[in-house]
Order: structure tokens, then C-alpha cells, then sequence
């Protein structure tokens, strides 16, 4: 488990170090000890700092103080700790207790007589020791995850080893950014930068929001989505629905997210079967443009999934979307998105094209490109589910990554 700013009293030879205010943030992840020696800090912080002001260099006034929680805050840094007891700082002001409570902030008090190697070492350390931890665990989970074939049996010891329990019924929710591999393909390498640190920032929160519930698995990376495991129980799992969409709304509400939830699994054995699923799940969360979906919704989707023989597949979907199909270019893209929409509305143009943000006649012109390249007439309802069946099948494929861009 990460190091939190609410660990670092309970860290051994660490216990004089308080928590004097900001409850509300003691749950930040520590990334690391920070000594502040400036004025200000904001030229100096990359964000999950624990921040120690010992007023030795810099005098610090009451006003200063608390500027820097203000500057710590908005830089994202994980807590502050000022060393009381001497002639630089001799208590903390109940007007900077004030301040780092009102924003939330932990605040500890240390005394000065404790000496800072030997704490910036003990965190250091904790830190580094939990970072391998972290990687043998996304390792584990991992090889897993790819499908490293092993007894139950070794998995449920090799889980013990890790401090895993794999007791517990759980679902795996894979999240998505829209536009994921749009926005990294794109020539901007400043544009792409943004949305690796958007993906970042996401994942982050992620762990928090997993940590804050107690859930002590990491996540992980597996190509365009970040996977999580979600521990429940059986007779849990109908209000799970609610649950998830409760905990996606605490993620940065301007990162446009969609999630995909596998079945309840029973155990790690499985794992590889499950974050195939959530993934097929979060694809057609993207495509139907709903935040939450349930691989159990996919329906006749899931029939589709289980035929092993790919090619009758790929060869259903190319008779049924003529040259769309397997297309990524954006105007295929686009097209295959209009159909979707009209489909969905069971061919009502007015409310397609409402759902599209275009104009009715703009709707038109495109059903009718559409019918062009596919060589089919949209009003006959059996080629509709024929098409409706064609576009889910090439989801599946493309999920399953052996259809050639």
C-alpha cells in the first residue's frame, strides 16, 4: 500500500510527529520528504511532496506560514511539517491551523529535537520498500492478467506472499478516456503530453479512490485502458451498479471517462477471463456514449465473444459493412458512429442526429453515403440487425487485436 500522510506518525522511531490539522487530507500519498529551505515553494514542488519547515535559513513569519500551506496546496503537495521547540519556530499558529484546515491539508507538528536524517530516511525508505512491493504486485497481477497459466492453489499463496486477499468475490472495472488513441496519434507532441498527464492524473485517483475504500489493489495499465479490481460479495453485487457510479463521480469531472465492468469473479485464476471482459465492456461503453456498462449487457454480444472460429466472423462483418468495415480512418469512423446512433434509435432521424450534435440534413447526406458504401438499403429492418450485429462483432475483434488497422 502507498505511504499516506495519516502513516507517517505510526512509522517506526516517527511517533512524536503529529497530525495538528487537516484530517480531511491526511489520505495523500506521500511521494516524498521535501526539506523547504526558500520562501516560497512552488518553483520546487512536482506534486505529492511531504514538506518540512524548520525555519532555520528562512524565517517564517505567521503570514508566511500560512502562504506556503496555500502554495503546498496548489501545487498538489501531499502534507507540511513544521519543527516546533526551538528558537526558529517555537509553536504553530492556531491562524495556520486554521488555514490547513479550512483547505483540508495535513499539518503535523515535529519536534525539533528529532533529528530530520533520521526522519527523511525512515520515509525515504518506507517509500522505496512499498515502490518494489508495488512492482512485484503489478507484476504478479500482470502475468496474470496476459494469461500466465498456474494452479489456483500457487496463485491464492503467491496473492499471500504480496499481502493480497483473494478471498473475496470481485468484478474488474477497466476505464477509458475518450479519444485515447485519437489524441495520441495526433502530431502534437504537446497535445499528446497533455493527455499521457491526463491518463496519469486519472490513474491517481483511481488509487485514492480505491485506497479511500479500503481496496488494496493497485491499478493497472493495460494498453489504452487502466484496470482496477473491485473486491464485493455476492449477495453485494445488485447494488454494485450504484456503487461504482457513486465512485466515478469523485474523478476529475472534466476528464470525459467511460468504464466497463466484468462479471463477479471468485477468484485470481480468473482474473485474465474478467479484464477481458471489463475491456469488451468499456469498448461499447465508448460506443453507445453511456458512462457505466455491465458485461452482462452486451446480450447476444457475448454469444458473438464465444465463437472461436474468427474468420466466419470477420468475413459476416465484411459482407454486412463493405468497405467500413475494420476502417479507423476518422470519416469511417464517423460514419460507423452515425449508424450506430441512427440504429439505436431505431431509425428515427430527428432523434439521431439530436444525439450526434448535427443537423437533420447533415444526417441524411451521411445515411445515404452509408448505404452507398455498404450497398444496402436502411429501411429494411433485417439488414438494420444485420448491420447492428456487424458493428458489435467488429468490436469483439478489434478488443481481441487481431484485425490488421
Amino acid at each position: 500500500m502507498p505511504i499516506l500522510c495519516a502513516d507517517i506518525p505510526r512509522l517506526p522511531g516517527l511517533e512524536s510527529i503529529c497530525l495538528v490539522a487537516g484530517l480531511r487530507g491526511s489520505q495523500i500519498t506521500v511521494r516524498w520528504p521535501y526539506v523547504a529551505e526558500d520562501e516560497t515553494l512552488g518553483p520546487w514542488l512536482r506534486g505529492g511532496e511531504l514538506i518540512f519547515i524548520t525555519g532555520i535559513n528562512q524565517r517564517r513569519s505567521e503570514q508566511n506560514l500560512q502562504q506556503l500551506i496555500r502554495e503546498a496546496v496548489e501545487h498538489k503537495a501531499a502534507g507540511i511539517v513544521i519543527l516546533t521547540g526551538s528558537e526558529f519556530i517555537r509553536s504553530i499558529p492556531a491562524s495556520v491551523k486554521a488555514v490547513a484546515n479550512e483547505l483540508g491539508f495535513a499539518l503535523f507538528e515535529q519536534p525539533y529535537a528529532l533529528p530530520m536524517v533520521q526522519v527523511t530516511e525512515v520515509i525515504s525508505n518506507a517509500i522505496v520498500q512499498d515502490n518494489l512491493i508495488g512492482q512485484s504486485t503489478r507484476l504478479f497481477l500482470t502475468r496474470l492478467i496476459n494469461g500466465y497459466a498456474d494452479t489456483p492453489e500457487l496463485i491464492h499463496l503467491r496473492a499471500a506472499d504480496l499481502g493480497l486477499s483473494d478471498t473475496r468475490p470481485y468484478a474488474v472495472l477497466a476505464l477509458r478516456l475518450k479519444g485515447f488513441s485519437q489524441r495520441l496519434s495526433r502530431d502534437d507532441p504537446a497535445d499528446q503530453w497533455k493527455f499521457i498527464h491526463e491518463r496519469a492524473l486519472l490513474g491517481e485517483q483511481l488509487t485514492e479512490l480505491l485506497m479511500r475504500r479500503g481496496i488494496d489493489w493497485p491499478v493497472l495499465e493495460y494498453e489504452q485502458d487502466l484496470l482496477a479490481i473491485w473486491p464485493t460479495t455476492a449477495a453485494h453485487s445488485p447494488a454494485l451498479s450504484d456503487e461504482l457510479t457513486q465512485a466515478l463521480e469523485r474523478l476529475k469531472p472534466d476528464l470525459e471517462v467511460f468504464a466497463g465492468v466484468s462479471d463477479l469473479q471468485p477468484g485470481l485464476s480468473t482474473i485474465a477471463k474478467a479484464a477481458e471482459q471489463a475491456r469488451h465492456a468499456v469498448q461499447f461503453a465508448v460506443q453507445q456514449g453511456q458512462a457505466l456498462f455491465f458485461y452482462d449487457q452486451l446480450g447476444i454480444a457475448r454469444l458473438f465473444d464465444a465463437i472461436p472460429q474468427r474468420s466466419v466472423l470477420a468475413q459476416f462483418c465484411q459482407q454486412q459493412l463493405g468497405s467500413l468495415c475494420f476502417a479507423r480512418d476518422p470519416r469511417s469512423t464517423m460514419l460507423k458512429e452515425t449508424l450506430s446512433q441512427f440504429m439505436n434509435y431505431f431509425g428515427n432521424q430527428q432523434q439521431a442526429a439530436e444525439s450526434l450534435g448535427i443537423h437533420r440534413n447533415t444526417l441524411s447526406h451521411r445515411l445515404k453515403r452509408i448505404e452507398q458504401l455498404i450497398d444496402c438499403p436502411l429501411n429494411d429492418p433485417f439488414a438494420r440487425l444485420n448491420l447492428q450485429s456487424a458493428l458489435l462483432i467488429e468490436q469483439i475483434l478489434f478488443q481481441h487485436h487481431n484485425i490488421e488497422s
